[in-house]
């Protein structure tokens, strides 16, 4: 019995583990001088501009669906606001990593339970930020609004040159999709492909390539 307790206890303090918050480094504060879309920012410390990166948290492209919306909430909490940023690290961008604090609001928990962004389980495990998500995913706030979300690591996915074998053209590997109305052609990776209103199957050189991805 005493075996089974001390097992239990390691599960659930090993759980508590993995669900706990990433630790801070450091915490600075500055003034947010630009909102790059809804999980960036550009804060002004002292005389220092630093890119932060919303730790946790993935928002849509700003050429996708909502994108646009989920940079406009995140600028209404922060821009032109003096935040605090608990650093978590640094990503292979060079950029920072933290916890933007406004106020009392953690911004980058506001965000996924507004549904302007999603949890980025691949990068964080927090158990607060999943709850969040699915909540907002119950309630359809914010881009949870749509039937099916691309989620932005998909559609960053997508954007990606597919890999062709030696001798095989591309052209003979790919499907293309004219929108008839706008002229532009997409590729069958393109989150536009067979989704335009008016189009048609088209060449490899029909139109004008997609600035997405590239026709």
């Amino acid at each position: 019995m005493r075996y089974l307790t001390s097992a239990a206890m390691f599960v659930l303090v090993t759980g508590l583990v993995v669900a706990a918050p990433p630790k801070v480094l450091e915490e600075f504060s500055g003034k947010v001088v630009a909102v790059t879309d809804g999980d960036t920012l550009k804060l002004l410390v002292e005389t220092e501009t630093i890119t932060v990166r919303l730790e946790g948290i993935d928002a849509p492209e700003a050429k996708q669906s909502f994108g646009n919306k989920s940079k406009e909430a995140l600028s209404k909490m922060v821009f032109g606001m003096n935040v605090t940023v608990k650093k978590t690290g640094t990503d292979k961008y060079k950029r920072t990593l933290g916890i933007v604090i406004v106020g009392d609001v953690d911004a980058n928990a506001k965000m996924v339970e507004d549904g302007w962004a999603w949890h980025f389980k691949k990068y964080n495990d927090e158990e607060r930020l999943a709850k969040l998500e699915g909540a907002a995913r119950k309630a359809k706030r914010g881009l949870w609004a749509d039937e099916k979300p691309l989620a932005p690591w998909e559609f960053r996915a997508r954007q990606k040159t597919p890999e062709v074998a030696p001798g095989d053209s591309k052209d003979e590997k790919m499907s293309f999709w004219l929108n008839t109305s706008s002229g532009v052609r997409h590729n069958e990776r393109c989150e536009h492909f067979k989704k335009t209103k008016n189009g048609r199957l088209c060449g490899p050189n029909e139109g004008k390539a997609c600035g997405i991805c590239g026709g």
